[in-house]
């Protein structure tokens, strides 16, 4: 009797135990979908309700005048909120708003900063009006008539389209360039001493030093080192009690400084010049002073 030997079958690689397998995969995959559906769902339904705001850095408007503007209310849910669209509404509504942030605080705080504007200067434009700007150049206040005291007054702008809120613009692109940097260099070199800029024409631009010394300042070449060295020269080597005329030539010849009383003396010897030669008897051809005869 021949003895029978039993082979042991190998798993089939395509057979069942796989296909079960890669099914169960399947299943698990989509139970984690849909419990992630189910939580995004109640995230923005039931969960992260919003029942505190914290209003921050506000000083000209209320927390509720913010809070409105952005449509920020109680109960809203905390990711249902676009932070980057409220925080543009709350901007464009509240023109003393330079700029505003907003976070989430889990699991029930919203809180909001804001950085409010800063008057910085007053735009002289069509003649006789003036607007109130931002020292990042944008429109605070227009339709003034008359500069606002305590303002670094700007005169020679040609401003055009000014309405609130909006950023400043000239008919000289130029000027406009010029005038946002030197506002951001005086506030940083000798902020609260510069009273006034006249840039009508922006080769010869001049200013006013506490409203008793004329700078001629030329071009804007240079300008964050011309203030430096202008400041440098009235605070160290003028008195609080010098009035008169500083002259930037140029870094290698320096500035010059007429006091007012020289340039008084100096507009009196012109005028008497003037008048002597207008007062000068008229000579003929031949240099001889011509007499007149009354008949």
């Amino acid at each position: 009797m021949q003895d029978v030997v039993k082979t042991q079958q190998k798993p089939n690689p395509n057979g069942r135990p796989r296909r079960r397998k890669r099914n169960m995969s399947l299943y698990y995959l989509m139970l984690i979908s849909i419990c992630v559906v189910i939580f995004l769902i109640l995230s923005r339904t039931i969960f992260f309700n919003i029942n505190e705001y914290i209003v921050d850095g506000n000083k000209i408007y209320s927390d509720e005048q913010i809070l409105n503007a952005g449509g920020l209310r109680d109960g809203r849910n905390m990711y249902g909120i676009n932070l980057d669209r409220t925080a543009e509404r709350i901007k464009n509504s509240l023109i003393y708003i330079e700029d505003v942030s907003l976070r989430r605080k889990l699991p029930d705080k919203f809180i909001v900063e804001v950085q409010e504007a800063t008057a910085y200067a007053c735009c002289e434009y069509e003649g006789s009006r003036y607007a109130i700007i931002t020292k990042g150049g944008r429109y605070l206040e227009t339709e003034q008539l008359g500069p606002r005291a305590g303002m670094i007054l700007i005169t020679g702008m040609e401003l055009k389209n000014v309405a609130l809120g909006e950023e400043f613009e000239s008919e000289d692109e130029n000027k406009r360039n010029i005038i946002l940097d030197l506002l951001e260099s005086i506030s940083e070199i000798c902020d609260g001493k510069i009273t006034s800029i006249d840039i009508t024409d922006r080769t010869k631009i001049r200013m006013v030093y506490e409203d008793r010394i004329d700078i001629d300042f030329g071009s804007s070449l240079d300008y964050e080192y011309k203030l430096r060295y202008i400041t440098t020269i009235i605070e160290q080597n003028l008195s609080k009690e010098d009035t008169g005329r500083l002259i930037y030539h140029s870094a290698a010849a320096g500035a010059s400084f007429i006091r007012k009383e020289d340039l008084e003396l100096n507009e009196q010897d012109k005028q008497a010049a003037a008048d002597a030669q207008n007062n000068a008897p008229e000579t003929d051809e031949d240099g001889e002073e011509q007499s007149s005869v009354e008949n």
